[in-house]
């Protein structure tokens, strides 16, 4: 029981560690970063822009997909599940714009880099989305 109502442990933890808002915060910063890389890249050369792009959608596709799955379940083996098949399609897209694409290697990697980033940026304090309230240990919104 946690206060007047029974939820489970699992979302309870969930709550008070990653609020809702922090999956979605992810995505956009990946977005940001992404639109940030290309746009540089652009004034460098059209295909290191191109190869950015792809870059940053290898990680921001599967992310997005785990994100979304992850928030409908709070089940431990289903959430090991999804984040095995992030990995694994994070690789097969990565193989895909490498081999099949030939995508330029500077600005795929660099963008790969920065938008993996993001999940180290969402976690900076600057970004706290929930307060505690001292005196009486709830949250504030």
């Amino acid at each position: 029981m946690n206060g007047s109502a029974a939820i489970s442990i699992l979302r309870a933890a969930k709550r008070l560690i990653f609020p809702q808002d922090r999956q979605s915060l992810v995505i956009q910063l990946q977005v940001i970063m992404a639109a940030l890389a290309s746009f540089g890249f652009f004034w460098v050369d059209s295909k290191e822009s191109y190869a950015a792009i792809i870059g940053a959608l290898t990680i921001i596709l599967p992310s997005a997909y785990f994100a979304w799955s992850n928030s409908r379940t709070n089940n431990p083996l289903r959430i090991l599940a999804q984040g095995v098949v992030k990995t694994c399609t994070t690789c097969l897209l990565m193989v895909v714009a490498l081999v099949f694409l030939q995508v330029e290697p500077l600005g795929f990697f660099f963008s790969l880099v920065m938008v993996q980033f993001s999940y180290l940026v969402s976690l900076a304090p600057f970004f706290k989305l929930a307060q505690f309230d001292d005196k009486a240990g709830h949250r504030r919104g």
